[in-house]
């Protein structure tokens, strides 16, 4: 009877050991379940953040290729406009040039006039002078050679 006691004991010890292992055994895979269901969000978790990383870093890039564009437009632009300054430069400094000439042209010609004008002045004053009175009806011919070595 003994050792069926015995026997009886190791059978109910045993199987509260199997229940209370079946028991840790579930919670065991409750518990590896919960951390695979957490350890699953952390992986989409750090998934989205890695979406989120790369579309910040291609916006930073997109962002950064339109800064440089914008630069070399502002850049083509200045060199453009500093030519065409240069190109205006050169013109007015042309035109100022056919001015100064124009001016000295104008300049030597209103003395070619005032001298003209002089000498028309001088040849009016001397054909006065020459004229004849109402009797005097020869010409003086000494005086007509004398008036054509004037002009020349």
């Amino acid at each position: 009877m003994e050792d069926r006691i015995a026997h009886q004991e190791t059978i109910l010890i045993m199987e509260e050991e199997a229940y209370a292992s079946r028991e840790a055994w579930a919670h065991a895979i409750g518990l590896s379940q919960a951390v695979h269901f957490e350890l699953q969000t952390h992986r989409e978790q750090v998934y989205a953040h890695e979406s989120q990383l790369h579309a910040h870093q291609t916006q930073l890039q997109l962002q950064s290729t339109l800064i440089q564009t914008q630069h070399q437009v502002h850049e083509t632009r200045f060199q453009m406009q500093q030519a065409e300054m240069a190109e205006l430069r050169e013109t007015d400094r042309r035109r100022q040039a056919q001015m100064v000439e124009t001016l000295r042209v104008m300049r030597d010609m209103r003395r070619e006039m005032s001298d003209m004008q002089a000498e028309l002045l001088a040849l009016r004053g001397q054909q006065r002078a020459r004229q004849p009175g109402p009797d005097a009806r020869i010409p003086d011919h000494q005086d007509a050679s004398g008036d054509a070595d004037s002009h020349t």
